[in-house]
């Protein structure tokens, strides 16, 4: 149509008429398409309780519940090594966006299937995390994590619903938007707040909990 090409071309038309080469500005009474806002959820703990059940070996159990316990990007855990984890601290050092590295934490479970899947190895490749080739690569977990949305009918399992799900939890039991952030690996708090869903009623119960 007419509106999308001159919606194509704005950027083109506008420095044409700013520049007077155009007497008239052809975008004057083109109306913006309008797009519908998607509403990215969450896991429920029904759905994350589904995908651990779907699991059938000792690995894609434990990288489940890690992607749940740390928000780590897919880029980040498929870095990690067998040192990466401090098990008595429960914390792991990531090296995020721009080579800036930072302490990720894991809960009990998460430290447990961890262990657990290392008691298995019998290899001695120092990825954390690995396949039948070695090291997984990005592709590979987002393979395993497609597999298990078959197996679990659990809709839209992929790396960054995890992180969406751990920082939903966070603020939800009452963690700081920047702690979040920092966890994330966010330097901007914008950028984790988009992240976070917000529960109608927890807005209510906040509500109820600050007037009454």
């Amino acid at each position: 149509s007419v509106s999308a090409f001159l919606l194509n071309r704005s950027s083109d038309l506008a420095m044409l008429w700013r520049d007077n080469i155009i007497k008239i500005n052809p975008m004057a009474n083109v109306v913006p398409i309008k797009c519908k806002k998607e509403i990215r959820l969450p896991f429920s703990p029904l759905e994350l309780e589904l995908i651990r059940r779907a699991c059938d070996n000792p690995r894609d159990l434990a990288l489940v519940q890690f992607l749940i316990a740390s928000g780590c990007r897919v880029g980040e855990v498929v870095k990690l090594n067998r040192d990466s984890i401090d098990f008595a601290a429960r914390e792991c050092k990531v090296l995020g966006k721009g080579n800036k590295e930072r302490i990720v934490y894991i809960d009990p479970i998460a430290k447990l299937l961890i262990q657990q899947y290392l008691d298995t190895r019998t290899d001695i490749d120092k990825a954390l995390f690995v396949g039948n080739r070695g090291r997984l690569t990005e592709q590979g977990v987002r393979w395993i994590l497609k597999d298990l949305e078959l197996k679990s009918g659990v809709e839209n399992v992929h790396p960054h619903r995890f992180r969406r799900t751990l920082a939903t939890m966070l603020i939800d039991r009452g963690m700081g938007i920047q702690e979040v952030a920092h966890i994330l690996g966010h330097e901007n708090i914008n950028t984790t707040l988009k992240y976070v869903h917000i529960d109608d009623a927890n807005v209510k119960a906040a509500y109820n909990k600050y007037t009454s």
